[in-house]
């Protein structure tokens, strides 16, 4: 899955989407998801890790709709957090100010470091408060304090 972020990061669609494939035939092997030795992997972690990549190759639509429908309870809070932090990048990225911002104040409620110390989570602050200007809502202005994420 590391391969498959890397190659998104670098615009790399083709070899982005071949390593995913991977993954999710490996995940599907495995059947469940596990956390052996603490390494979180399985189908739905495959997902998670599919939304980021989405979110990275700027195809919010896809990251919203297999984000949407993951029943990620059984994870961890970091994987948790992180899945909501993606969904905000890729409202965000549709320009929807205020389902981004209850995704990233979800994100603080599971993990506030995340929000705190993510390069990608305060960018995507510091995007909206662009975005809304004037008609920024006084959540998003208190986060992006909390964030120290200000343009």
């Amino acid at each position: 899955m590391a391969l498959a972020l890397i190659h998104a990061r670098a615009g790399d669609r083709p070899r982005a989407r071949e390593e995913m494939t991977r993954a999710r035939e490996v995940a599907g092997r495995l059947g469940e998801d596990r956390n052996d030795f603490n390494l979180e992997f399985g189908p739905t972690n495959v997902e998670i890790q599919a939304v980021s990549i989405a979110v990275e190759l700027g195809d919010a639509g896809e990251a919203i709709e297999v984000g949407t429908e993951l029943d990620t309870s059984a994870l961890s809070l970091e994987r948790r957090a992180r899945l909501k932090m993606d969904l905000g990048r890729a409202y965000a990225q549709r320009r929807q100010v205020g389902k981004a911002l209850g995704s990233l104040l979800a994100t603080e409620e599971l993990s506030p470091d995340l929000v705190r110390t993510h390069v990608a989570a305060r960018d995507t602050i510091r995007e909206l408060l662009l975005l809304a200007g004037r008609a920024a809502p006084p959540e998003l202005k208190e986060l992006a304090d909390r964030a120290c994420a200000r343009p």
